[in-house]
Order: C-alpha cells, then sequence, then structure tokens
C-alpha cells in the first residue's frame, strides 16, 4: 500500500466515523427534547445506561421523587410515577439517558399496559 492509499482509506474511515458521531448525537438530541414528557404525572419511563443494574435503577428512580410502578421491557428502563413535574430534569441530573411519556410507544421497549392502568 503506497502512501497515497493509506491516507485515502484512513480519510474514509474518519469521514464515516464523524458521520456516524453526528448521526447519533442528532438522534439522542431529538430523543431527548422531543420524547420529554408534556405531563410527567401520567407516568415516565426512565432509561439508564444499559449496564446499570436494576437496583441501582430503582434506588435512583426513587431518590428522586418518584414513585417505582414496575420496570419496562428491559431492567434498565423505570416506569415511575413522580412527585412533581421537575422529575425529568432531576433524573438527567442524576444520570438517565432519557425520560420519556410511559404513553409514548416503544418508551418502556415493549408493548405493557398503561400506567395508569396499573394505578
Amino acid at each position: 500500500m503506497t502512501l497515497k492509499q493509506a491516507y485515502k482509506f484512513h480519510r474514509k474511515i474518519l469521514d464515516a466515523g464523524l458521520l456516524i458521531g453526528l448521526s447519533m448525537g442528532a438522534l439522542y438530541a431529538g430523543a431527548r427534547t422531543g420524547l420529554t414528557p408534556q405531563d410527567p404525572s401520567g407516568g415516565v419511563a426512565v432509561v439508564f445506561a444499559p449496564w446499570t443494574p436494576a437496583s441501582a435503577v430503582v434506588s435512583q428512580a426513587v431518590a428522586a421523587g418518584g414513585r417505582f410502578v414496575r420496570f419496562g421491557g428491559l431492567p434498565f428502563v423505570a416506569i415511575v410515577v413522580p412527585d412533581d413535574a421537575s422529575y425529568p430534569d432531576r433524573m438527567f441530573s442524576e444520570g438517565a439517558w432519557l425520560v420519556v411519556d410511559s404513553q409514548t410507544p416503544g418508551g418502556c421497549f415493549t408493548a405493557k399496559p398503561n400506567v395508569r392502568e396499573i394505578l
């Protein structure tokens, strides 16, 4: 491989990496702002990092001022009924990746009953 070929190869890898990084950033920013619950009192799905243990998910979700209802389809997703409207902001500061309306399709990653039906 000549120096020119190596440069072109590394340039393509860099371009692909930048494109993937920017796409993931835009997707996350859109999800974080667009899926934020309008009425948190109806229940929210709090998504933590996938490697967060279930016990930490429950303790963080409850410590921020919410009532734990159940886990979502995965153990790092908690369905919570918050005590007040500032709960999503507190969860973001506690390390949650997303706080979405529990009614949003895919908010729990599986088809589960409505939070209001459980309460």
